[in-house]
């Protein structure tokens, strides 16, 4: 009893939190966009703490979910010499057969630029993978490039499947 009092200070929040993500994935899910991804053999803790050393933190509170999305990480960088001057490099993963896909873009920060954000002002993908990959490669990870053709399409079982799955995943590695 004592040891389920000690830590009630704590339930609020982690229900606060979980009841956002539910949120998330029940009214913020779309369809993904057809990007280039890199195709990595690795789970899902394994890829978090290879990004973590890099800075990454998971952002999935100020993003859409998008249809498989299994992962999603950012990180934020303070420009001196731009209009807007915090930026982040928001990458996402998704389950694939053969191990995660990782999609990345760079793009304004979304609290400290809401709208330059949701205009889509400045998003690169090609610089954003450019990051991933030099990522990957200074860390000795194999790889290799997916182009959009060669995701597997999610049929609504799948997307059921995978929705239970990574609820699971996603609430205790999140």
């Amino acid at each position: 009893m004592y040891d389920r009092l000690r830590h009630i200070h704590e339930a609020p929040l982690k229900n606060l939190r979980y009841s956002f993500w539910w949120i998330r994935k029940t009214f913020f899910t779309k369809p993904r966009a057809p990007t280039p991804s890199y195709l990595i053999d690795m789970r899902k803790p394994d890829i978090v703490r290879l990004f973590g050393r890099h800075y990454f933190e998971p952002g999935w509170e100020l993003s859409y979910n998008y249809h498989g999305e299994v992962l999603n990480l950012r990180r934020i960088e303070y420009v001196d010499d731009d209009e807007y001057n915090w930026w982040q490099v928001h990458i996402r993963g998704y389950l694939h057969e053969e191990g995660i896909e990782l999609t990345a873009h760079y793009e304004t920060e979304p609290v400290q630029h809401p709208d330059a954000h949701i205009d889509l002002h400045g998003l690169d993908v090609e610089q954003g993978m450019a990051v991933v990959g030099q990522i990957l490669n200074t860390e000795g990870v194999d790889y290799r490039q997916l182009d959009p053709e060669e995701r597997p399409e999610l049929s609504d079982r799948s997307l059921k499947s995978t929705r239970r799955s990574t609820s699971i995943t996603s609430r205790s590695a999140d």
